[in-house]
Formats: structure tokens, sequence, C-alpha cells
């Protein structure tokens, strides 16, 4: 029999099209990887990956047992969901960060287990990218790039459900915005980032695309979207936000936007819900229902007033996006 722990590596390998990638979501060092693809090389005694500089690619042999291992590795991997119906309610593992759970998901979670009833839903949370790669659920709501690097397989697209696109702008909380003068910038009130400072990679997120000259200067940071959120809802400050996120707490009026529509940022990343089991129907219609929600959210997020006639400088300095 081959080794099937390189069978595994083979397939993360050939799939991500990096022995360091593959390294990440298996958990493994980026040697133990190459090991066992040599291993997996020596068990059929011919080459199976092609290094090239940089990067690699499958020989003839090794696209001949891509094409064997992926239906094989399909089937395999729904046996603990065809088992498990058998023997009572099926354990559904559903993923996702923990902001997303406490500003979106909770509040749902009752109608989504009365939409599933024959389902026991474990919700499992992550803090890192490599954390949600080596997660074992069923269906991950992950935060991807939109033009993100997709694996390779040709049951993707069967396997991955984008949620509708959102956009980054500021909020606060209606008591703090209050108690700024008529005539007075928002910009002045204490600014609230999220991440370590420098790590802004996409625009929208940094404080310096929104104030360009004005007057602002950032007062905290803190390790995530969340934790950002929540400090502005308690009145610590002005917070940048995403759509999907702040839907509700715009509509209970915990928070308000403080520009329009038209001057929000568009989101570099998208949330996408992603199943690894082409044949997993229940994964699916989850990953419909979930991203049919999202959009009826986002859609009534529309109609919520802004607090931007509270202040001169509502608007964003740099203008519409």
């Amino acid at each position: 029999m081959p080794p099937f722990a390189g069978l595994l590596t083979f397939e993360a390998v050939l799939r991500l099209g990096s022995m360091t990638l593959a390294a990440d979501e298996l958990g493994l060092t980026q040697s133990a990887v190459s090991h066992r693809i040599r291993a997996l090389e020596s068990f059929f005694g011919v080459p199976l990956l092609e290094r090239l500089n940089p990067g690699l690619r499958a020989t003839e042999a090794g696209l001949r047992l891509a094409r064997e291992l992926a239906p094989l590795l399909g089937t395999i991997a729904g046996l603990r969901r065809r088992i498990a119906d058998q023997s009572g309610p099926r354990i559904f593992r559903l993923g996702l960060s923990p902001s997303l759970l406490a500003w979106w998901l909770s509040p749902r979670l009752p109608s989504l287990c009365n939409a599933f009833p024959d389902l026991s839903i474990e919700v499992c949370t992550w803090d890192t990218a490599a954390e949600a790669a080596r997660a074992e659920v069923d269906l991950a709501l992950l935060w991807l790039p939109q033009a993100g690097k997709m694996p390779t397989d040709k049951t993707e697209d069967a396997r991955e459900l984008p949620f509708p696109s959102e956009s980054v702008f500021p909020v606060v909380a209606p008591r703090l915005l209050g108690s700024i003068g008529p005539g007075q910038d928002w910009r002045a009130l204490p600014l609230l980032a999220k991440g370590r400072r420098g790590e802004e990679t996409e625009r929208e997120w940094s404080w310096a695309t929104w104030l360009r000259k004005g007057p602002g200067h950032e007062t905290l940071r803190f390790r995530d979207i969340g934790s950002s959120l929540q400090a502005a809802m308690d009145g610590n400050g002005v917070a940048l936000a995403r759509s999907l996120l702040v839907a509700d707490a715009l509509r209970q009026q915990r928070l308000m936007r403080l520009t329009g529509l038209g001057e929000a940022q568009a989101c570099s990343n998208r949330q996408v819900a992603r199943w690894r089991d082409p044949q997993d129907g229940t994964a699916e219609r989850m990953a419909a229902w979930l991203v049919s929600s999202a959009g009826q959210d986002m859609t009534a997020d529309e109609g919520v007033t802004t607090g931007e006639g509270m202040s001169t400088g509502a608007g964003m300095a740099a203008g519409a996006s």
C-alpha cells in the first residue's frame, strides 16, 4: 500500500503549488513535506513533481496520480459524514473567525439550527489563517483576497460559495458623535485601528486613506476588528468597519455610519464559504443559507441613515471610492 501520509501531502503540495504553503496547512516543517514526497516517489519509482526555480509542477506521472487520487480522497473524506448519519444526528462542524461569530452569526444561530434540525452543529473558531487551514470542519467561512489564488482541483467551483462583496467605512457610537459641537470634524475624535501598526496592506483599512490632511490621530490599536468595533460601541472612538459585521449594530443604532454609501471603500477581501467534500449536499445547502442571509442583511443596511450631517468633516477626505 502507498504511504497514506505521502498521498495527503502530495495532494496539498499540488493544490497549493508550494511546499511551504502545504507545510503550513498540514502543520509540518518544509523538510517533513519534502521527505514525504520523496518517500512517495520512491514507492512509485518515478518522479511526481518537477522542481522549478521558483515553484514546482507535476510530472506526467504526478498528473496521472492526481487524477486517480482526487475521487479516492473525496470518498474517504465523506466517511465520517456517512457513518455519523447512521448513528444519530450528524455532527456538523462550522468554522469561522471569532469576530464573524460575535458580530454576525451568533444572533442567527437559532434560525440556522431551525433550518437544519437534523444536525448537531459545532461552532469552531480560529485566530489565524494557518489555524483555519488545519481545522477539521465541514464548512469554513474564510476571509480571502478578492483575487486570491484558488486551489487548482476541478471540483473547486462546486465547493466554494462567495458572500456578497463588502465595503469599509468609519462608524462611531451615537453618544460620542453627539458630544462634538456643530461645525466640528468627526476626525478630531479618537481613532481606533486593528492589527499592528504598518501592517495595513489594504488601503481601505489605513486611516491615512480616510484622513489625508485631516486633523485625526490614532489613539488605540486592537488585535482584531471585533475588538475594535466593541471599543467603538463603548464610546472609545471611531473605528473602521466592514458591511456585514456592523449590519445589526447600525440597524439597532448601537453604531452610526459616518460617511454616505458612495464614500465607502471596497473591501480587498471577501467572505467565502468553503467545504472540502464535493458530495456533501448539507454543507452546500448551509453555505447557500448563510450567503443568502448575509445578502439580506447587507441590503437592509443600505437604508440605514448616517451621522454625516452632524459634522462638517463627515465625508471622506479622499473623496468617493
